[in-house]
């Protein structure tokens, strides 16, 4: 150190030198101490980073797309099951006969077409709490068929949504595919149906610059109880979560990193469709039946066909014992002739006989049908839980990478499927006008399913869905004689919340 004044001087600044330089040196430090625990802290608490392929997207769907009449239920539809649009709800389904099911060998098919007026537009599709996307261009289809013989159901169902997501002012073609394949038996007669089968799920993403497609399947089992003459049913069903992998169409690359994009988007290391358990009942108050014994009509038939049975063994055994009789080998043979012959006319006869009393038979099965009377009342309730996706975002949050969603709120959607959720439903269904008009009513819970930035925005909460829908009879054609008679009907439906309304038109068959 200098002597002097002068030195002295020096030597102090030269000491406060050295202190700051250690302040700043502990500073920095306390930085990167404090970066690298609240990375670890976002890390241990979910929050995906999206700064590599270490994260997934969770397909989770608040609002109730499907066949319109469980969509006017409020998706209330797992403890009823019956129909083709039981295929979304229980697994059990495709073995459920219906009041007007007739025949032991019946196939039904069922498609729609919704193009719904001022879908999603400027709506809260994804229930993020703010107007952070815009879903435009909504079309929604859905079809499916049934196969029913005797105890035994099959049936595949399909339904297709397609909409552009515009976040941050790009647009992105989304199409979401869902299907059903399922495979039923009935016991205890049809008082206890089991089904199962596989869920599938599909996702095409056509965002700028890439294309991405995921497609995966997972299993799913269903339980329906429905006691002869009650007026109840209870029902259930598991279906296991559909995990895939994305594949990259174009737009594929991987920066220095070793960090695989699709175009500016960081691609999730897979979707997920999460596991579902929906439990729920039906209770059908009025003078309609709601679980009248089903009549096998080979079981209603059987003694029928018996006797018929019957007889010709008794004519064949007449016929033996009189040619034992005859003991000239010339005349036997000549008499056998004979009486075959007769026999192939009498044959012929009780064919002819059979059928008509076959066919009396069914129109006393259909008249039964007919017969039931239509006042009733339909109560369903049921509760959907919802399982976890590990380390997951939302499909908006997904496409909207690098960019600040939510307009003017300061609350950011960070983290999707963290916890369990729960939705209960209840539908009302009803003819007020008999024979021609249907109508239903529902109410449901949709849950919230994300964490946000800050922490004082996760005060959010779900939103309570209301929804109506109406079948109205309209006329009977047999297409020039191409089909069988079949009655038509105009459905329609609505779905109004808190930023979202939903609102569709189709055709069905009138029962």
């Amino acid at each position: 150190t200098p002597q002097g004044e002068h030195g002295h001087v020096n030597g102090h600044e030269y000491e406060g030198a050295r202190r700051r330089g250690r302040m700043r040196s502990v500073a920095v430090a306390l930085a990167l101490c404090s970066s690298w625990a609240s990375a670890a802290l976002g890390q241990a608490n979910g929050t995906p980073a999206q700064q590599n392929n270490s994260y997934a997207i969770d397909l989770y769907q608040g609002p109730i797309l499907a066949p319109i009449r469980v969509t006017a239920l409020s998706g209330a539809y797992a403890g009823y099951a019956e129909g083709i649009a039981g295929f979304v709800a229980n697994a059990a389904s495709p073995a459920v006969r219906s009041a007007h099911s007739v025949n032991w060998l019946e196939l039904d098919l069922d498609a729609s077409l919704s193009i719904p007026v001022s879908l999603f537009d400027n709506n809260d599709f994804d229930n993020s709490g703010d107007l952070d996307a815009d879903y435009s261009s909504f079309l929604y289809l859905a079809a499916g068929a049934q196969l029913q013989a005797g105890a035994l159901g099959a049936g595949i169902f399909a339904d297709l949504q397609r909409y552009d997501l515009v976040t941050g002012g790009a647009s992105t073609a989304v199409t979401v595919g869902r299907y059903h394949g399922l495979v039923a038996w009935q016991l205890l007669g049809d008082q206890l149906v089991l089904g199962g089968g596989v869920r599938a799920a599909t996702l095409g993403v056509s965002a700028p610059e890439a294309e991405l497609t995921n497609v995966g399947a997972a299993p799913q089992f269903g339980i329906l109880l429905r006691p002869d003459w009650t007026p109840f049913r209870v029902g259930a069903t598991y279906r296991h979560a559909v995990r895939a992998a994305w594949s990259v169409g174009s737009g594929a690359t991987v920066d220095e990193r070793g960090v695989e994009r699709a175009g500016a988007l960081v691609v999730p290391a897979y979707a997920e469709l999460p596991w579902e358990i929906e439990t729920g009942i039906a209770l059908q108050v009025g003078p309609r039946p709601l679980n009248p014994e089903w009549i096998n009509p080979r079981d209603h038939e059987q003694q029928l066909v018996d006797s018929y049975e019957r007889r010709r063994r008794l004519r064949e055994r007449q016929r033996r014992r009189q040619l034992s009789l005859v003991s000239d080998p010339a005349t036997r043979s000549r008499m056998a002739r004979e009486e075959l012959l007769e026999e192939e006319r009498v044959a012929r006869r009780e064919h002819r006989r059979l059928v008509r009393e076959l066919a009396l038979l069914r129109d006393e099965r259909k008249a039964r049908a007919r017969n039931w009377p239509r006042e009733h009342l339909l109560l369903t309730a049921e509760v959907l839980v919802t399982g976890p996706v590990s380390d997951a975002i939302h499909l908006a949050r997904f496409l909207a990478q690098g960019q600040r969603a939510g307009g003017d709120s300061q609350c950011r959607a960070v983290a999707s499927g963290e916890d369990l959720n729960f939705s209960p439903r209840i539908g009302l269904e009803m003819e007020p006008v008999p024979q021609y008009v249907h109508t239903r009513f529902g109410t449901y819970y949709e849950p919230n399913r994300f964490r946000y930035e800050p922490d004082s925005c996760d005060d959010r909460v779900g939103r309570q869905h209301f929804t109506f829908g109406a079948d109205v009879k309209l006329a009977s054609t047999t297409w020039f004689g191409l089909v069988p008679e079949v009655t038509y009907k105009l459905q329609g439906y609505g779905d109004l919340a808190p930023r979202y309304q939903a609102f569709g038109l189709g055709m069905g068959v009138w029962y």
